[in-house]
């Protein structure tokens, strides 16, 4: 495991490299301005939805790892068709939500008669980017099925293909398109990323594990057939996969209830919350994808054994070499938080004054890097159990401890109270999904 968890590692870091290089070009030539806030907004509608509900040990992934590795091969061809086919449609459903109710949610963030440019550009920056939502269950299906099957490359490496297009694509065009230039990358980036899964998807999944299964079951009546025998299968994956998808909206409406906070606060605030949570996502995005990918869909076959002893003690092993990683990182983080930030990012049209707003949060998103680590692999430990009620609770009660902390909290104290709070609703998330893991473990 520990080889190919670096190598997962590696390929992780090159994306993530590549995903700071395109946060200092898009802090180079926009800054903390109206185009950059504009552009974030949006991503907020569409990006952030691929983002989170593709990624691997996201929802549709997740549930994937957990259903797939328990069903006879035979049948892994059928049923991967009948989940392609059904989760894809849930979200051109949400396409269309977000398409047609566009002018409506902006309100709720944008003052339209004090900033109508704002407006304006985020209604555009929402059309280009809305294929980004159309993809969002192709590539996590693909990314999952490849994993199971040891084929980490592709599925680590696919964000880089998104953060190169988009490099390109705001170094050529921003002086003819602005902004724009921004989703029109992103979106080229993440069809592109997409398609990087294909190859190896056919020639292994298709050509190899599922060869047999495709060629007898040509005839309608041999499909039939197949979809008849993982009725029980599909039931089982739309039993995770609801519940993991609600809980992740949730998680999506945390991120909502920070935007609309930032609503009255100055120009930019919006993209400073951002640029300061990618900083964090960038060590963190690397910890977990390199443990999540090789760890869980062991632990899926370890719960289908009832093996739960092993469980306990793979989690417990791992649990203090994540605090020696991560302790140095996180104390660094504290202690030169606004000397990073200056380092990093501080030339073109990203002056001192955003420099002093990302790194008034940047301070205590680092407090809370441990918590969050802690509680994403708890979630996905519930999702390997093929329980994905628990963390949809905890969720949606985190949302009211976040949106009361905010309400009494901004007005004090500002921009920097958007982390604070994230911070506590962090610890809150992280001891409650322990107690109830605790629990479940020694039934």
């Amino acid at each position: 495991m520990l080889r190919v968890a670096s190598l997962i590692a590696g390929l992780t870091l090159v994306s993530k490299l590549l995903g700071l290089v395109r946060d200092l070009v898009i802090a180079h030539y926009f800054g903390t301005s109206t185009y950059s806030d504009a552009f974030n907004l949006a991503y907020l509608f569409t990006g952030n939805i691929f983002i989170i509900f593709a990624c691997v040990g996201g929802p549709i992934y997740s549930s994937v790892i957990a259903s797939l590795p328990k069903i006879d091969r035979s049948l892994q061809g059928a049923f991967l068709r009948k989940i392609l086919v059904s989760t894809s449609l849930v979200f051109v459903v949400v396409a269309a939500l977000v398409y047609f109710s566009k002018n409506f949610l902006l309100k709720a963030f944008i003052d339209q008669s004090l900033k109508p440019e704002y407006f304006d550009l985020t209604l555009r920056n929402i059309d280009v980017l809305l294929p980004l939502i159309l993809i969002t269950a192709p590539n996590a299906i693909l990314a999952a099925v490849l994993n199971i099957y040891k084929k980490y490359f592709a599925s680590s490496l696919s964000p880089a293909i998104t953060n190169i297009a988009l490099i390109i694509s705001v170094m050529t065009f921003n002086t003819g398109f602005g902004g724009l230039s921004l989703a029109l990358g992103s979106s080229v980036g993440g069809v592109f990323a997409t398609m990087l899964f294909l190859p190896s998807f056919l020639k292994i999944i298709i050509r190899k594990s599922l060869n047999g299964n495709i060629n007898d079951s040509s005839s309608t009546d041999s499909q039939e057939f197949s979809f008849e025998k993982i009725k029980e299968e599909i039931k089982s994956y739309n039993h995770i996969l609801v519940p993991a998808l609600m809980s992740t909206g949730f998680a999506q409406l945390m991120v909502f209830v920070d935007s609309f906070f930032c609503r009255g606060l100055e120009e930019g605030s919006w993209t400073a919350v951002t640029l300061a949570n990618r900083l964090i996502q960038m060590p963190l995005g690397i910890l977990i994808t390199s443990i999540v990918v090789p760890l869980f869909p062991k632990i899926s076959v370890l719960v289908k054994h009832a093996n739960f002893q092993e469980i306990n003690s793979r989690l417990l092993r791992l649990a203090p070499n994540l605090l020696l990683l991560c302790i140095p990182g996180v104390l660094i983080g504290m202690l030169f938080h606004e000397d990073l930030i200056r380092l990093v990012f501080e030339r073109g049209a990203f002056d001192a004054r955003s420099t002093a707003m990302v790194s008034s949060l940047f301070f205590y998103l680092c407090l809370g890097i441990i918590p969050l680590l802690f509680k994403e692999l708890l979630v996905r430990t519930f999702y390997s159990f093929g329980d994905s009620r628990t963390p949809f609770i905890v969720m949606a009660c985190a949302i009211l401890v976040k949106a009361s902390l905010n309400y009494v909290l901004v007005p004090i104290h500002g921009l920097p109270a958007i982390a604070m709070t994230m911070l506590g609703v962090h610890i809150f998330n992280f001891l409650v999904l322990l107690v109830l893991f605790v629990r479940k473990s020694l039934r």
